[in-house]
């Protein structure tokens, strides 16, 4: 018989776990059990017994494992008809869905999913208001839980979707087609990834069909062999880079709006909707940041509120400290909050913005890349800019991170409303761990780190029946690490060591040299290391290079050693002034997967990324503007990797395009508003890309010449059977070019 998955967590059970006795009534939930169709009996007698209430139960169905679109579950009860339930598309396991009003007692359970019900469902009662409160407050948690395990299995080409799965394909120069659906284009990424020959039926008297058996029973027998030719359809191995990038517009014409995504046009919106506000939450544009002037010709009907130009959302303010910075000359607001206005002015998301010498096409353009949600070049010549719904409150503090046991003052703007309460929580997004004291009035708080890692902290306002909140997530780190222990990137104590991978050829390591700051001795392989470990030991040095005394570099690459000494991912360090835990503790900070305090020496672990770097050195903040072109670049360069490997350039999303200047010369193409990456690939040795077999004489005839009248032969063979779209590559068969 086959056992049902272990029943997923409910966050409504978790948090009902944590109630006192006289709250249980109302969080009392009862999980019911299902064997095949059936809903085996069950009463409600124990509630009404122990609480003295008949429960009005709400019924949940939570997915085992996830959910194909389109299922859809049926209920019969002992006392009405039969209830449908259209479950959500993408059902993830733990997530749930909840059953109309249900007459009398669930009896059966149908769907068209295969096998016993129990090995996909899990059936719970809840009985109490508190209960149904709870559920509702903890969907969202049981969604972003099993979400946080999907994304992380996105890196499995049969797992992933949507952007994740472009990426896959990315790898391998395929880019997905206008429309294409995840299944369809995951089905030619997989074909990309090991490409099969198609099979052509079997010629009669033979028994291996296929486009090899095809072409050498028609060849031939050559040198003696009766298949004398080979088919070669195995990809060469790729290494690649990535850049990504913005594109944004120089102009935004007038009566048209761009969004955050860069879509153009009129009538587009914001994300989000628009939740509590009060003016209260308001805060001041900095006069020294930009101009704050009503528009000429301004007017306010008597009796009506007065609009304030300089109020705005949190939200906006430090969109418009962005705009700033990219203006010679202060920009000035003609509009900011305004109770009377038909947009987001209305609660101060958006203001009108004009500025002395910049043109309204140029300054809508330059509001967009300063990070308004929409920006719109109005018709009178004003720029309106809107930020989509965000805190109401900011919290602040001096750094966003703290060693362990150190404190850290936090403050929240603007100023507390009267009779207001201030709460602080702390979120632990891992292993970090940390509290906050409140001072009595609420603010400023004092955070203490007490375990390395991540956490968020939420500052939580209480003001009549309305709540609005502040986040900000900080990190606590360790001064110092113990002798024999070990820490990961994320904070965890003695981690494992990362998984080791394929040892790259020398040429595509990174030769690091700072010799004001390191001491590498006399061995040349201490320079020698991936990309990923050179980038954090550059870290590593920008945090100790004021102290006294050098860094030591005692190990890196190692040609002859075996896992990651032999793929240049494991450093050992050392500091002729620091103490080892202290050394440990600075490079975790700087971000290796796994630092140790070993015998006098520091132990750095790299987990593998992408081995080559792209880079555009004349791009400013990765933002690149429609019309406009810069130049590429990657390390290794093609020159030095010579012929290990060929060189390749893609590009996708469609809003950018890369362009050849020369030989050696790619530059990147601004075409539209919106994201884009850049690919460098090497393709290693002389193997087939993508979509392309080889075909060549089996090595034992790699010096027989090919007589003409056969190699013409094999040649119109192939054009009359190798699939379409697909490259057949003859350089490697003898008499005539290719």
């Amino acid at each position: 018989m086959t056992t049902a998955p272990a029943p997923p967590r409910l966050a409504a059970g978790d948090m009902a776990g944590r109630l006192t006795l006289p709250f249980a009534r109302g969080a009392d939930h009862l999980p019911l059990v299902i064997a095949g169709q059936t809903v085996q009996p069950y009463s409600f007698a124990a509630h009404q017994g122990q609480f003295g209430v008949k429960p009005e139960p709400l019924y949940v169905l939570q997915a085992r494992k996830q959910v194909p679109p389109g299922t859809t579950a049926t209920f019969r009860t002992t006392n009405g008809p039969e209830v449908v339930v259209p479950l959500p598309d993408g059902l993830l396991p733990g997530t749930s869905a909840a059953l109309p009003a249900v007459p009398g007692m669930l009896e059966t359970i149908t769907s068209a999913l295969p096998g016993r019900q129990e090995e996909w469902w899990q059936l719970t009662a809840l009985l109490g208001t508190m209960a149904k409160l709870f559920w509702a407050i903890g969907w969202e948690r049981d969604h972003l839980r099993h979400q946080l395990a999907r994304t992380v299995t996105q890196r499995a080409l049969d797992e992933s979707r949507g952007s994740s799965l472009d990426l896959h394909g990315a790898g391998l120069a395929v880019v997905r087609g206008p429309g294409e659906s995840d299944d369809a284009y995951r089905r030619r990424v997989s074909l990309a990834r090991r490409w099969t020959l198609p099979t052509p039926a079997a010629t009669p008297g033979h028994t291996v069909a296929g486009l090899a058996a095809a072409l050498n029973a028609a060849v031939g027998p050559i040198g003696g062999f009766d298949d004398p030719l080979v088919l070669d359809d195995v990809n060469g191995e790729l290494l690649r880079g990535l850049l990504t990038l913005r594109v944004v517009p120089a102009q935004v014409v007038p009566g048209h709006s761009i969004d955050a995504a860069g879509r153009t046009g009129v009538g587009l919106t914001t994300p989000g909707e628009e939740g509590y506000f009060d003016p209260l939450f308001l805060v001041a544009l900095d006069p020294a940041v930009v101009d704050i002037a009503h528009a000429p010709g301004f007017f306010v009907p008597a009796g009506e509120a007065r609009p304030d130009p300089k109020l705005v959302q949190p939200t906006v303010a430090a969109a418009i400290g962005h705009l700033a910075d990219l203006l010679t000359e202060r920009a000035r607001v003609t509009s900011g909050f305004d109770p009377g206005a038909e947009d987001a002015r209305a609660t101060g998301r958006a203001v009108l913005l004009t500025h002395p010498t910049v043109e309204p096409a140029r300054l809508a353009a330059l509001a967009h890349r300063a990070g308004f949600d929409l920006v719109t070049h109005r018709t009178d010549g004003q720029v309106y800019a809107e930020c989509a719904p965000g805190e109401l409150l900011t919290m602040h503090s001096p750094k966003c991170s703290v060693p362990v046991g150190q404190p850290l003052t936090l403050t929240v703007s603007p100023a507390l409303p009267e009779g207001s309460q201030l709460h602080w929580y702390v979120v632990h997004c891992g292993p970090g761990r940390g509290r906050v004291t409140p001072t009595a009035g609420g603010t400023p708080a004092t955070f203490t780190g007490q375990q390395a890692g991540r956490v968020v902290v939420i500052a939580e306002l209480r003001h009549g029946p309305h709540t609005v909140t502040a986040s900000r997530e900080l990190v606590v780190y360790p001064e110092t690490l113990p002798e024999d222990k070990s820490i990961g990137a994320d904070g965890t104590l003695n981690p494992p060591p990362p998984r080791p991978g394929k040892p790259l050829d020398p040429v595509f390591l990174t030769h690091h040299d700072d010799p004001a700051h390191v001491d590498y001795g006399t061995d040349p392989n201490h320079h020698r290391m991936r990309r990923e470990a050179a980038v954090r030991l550059d870290a590593l040095i920008a945090l100790i290079k004021d102290e006294p005394g050098r860094l030591v570099v005692h190990q890196a690459y190692e040609p002859t050693g075996t896992g990651l000494v032999g793929e240049g991912r494991a450093l050992r360090l050392g500091h002729t002034a620091l103490a080892t835990g202290q050394l440990a503790a600075r490079a975790h900070r700087a971000g290796f997967s796994r630092v140790g305090a070993e015998g006098g020496q520091v132990s750095a672990l790299q987990e593998q990324e992408l081995p080559l770097t792209v880079t555009a050195p004349d791009l400013s903040g990765g933002v690149l503007e429609v019309g406009t072109s810069v130049g590429l670049t990657v390390a290794p360069a093609q020159a030095d990797v010579g012929e290990l490997g060929v060189l390749v350039w893609s590009t996708g999303d469609g809003a950018a395009s890369v362009q050849s200047t020369g030989p050696t010369e790619v530059s990147v193409h601004g075409e539209r508003p919106g994201r884009a990456w850049v690919q460098a690939s090497y393709r290693l040795g002389r193997s087939p890309a993508a979509h392309q077999v080889e075909v060549r004489l089996r090595p034992e005839l790699a010096h027989h010449a090919l007589e003409p009248e056969k190699r013409e032969l094999i040649m119109n063979l192939l054009s009359a059977l190798h699939p379409l779209g697909v490259e057949v590559v003859t350089r490697k068969l003898t008499g005539g070019s290719p």
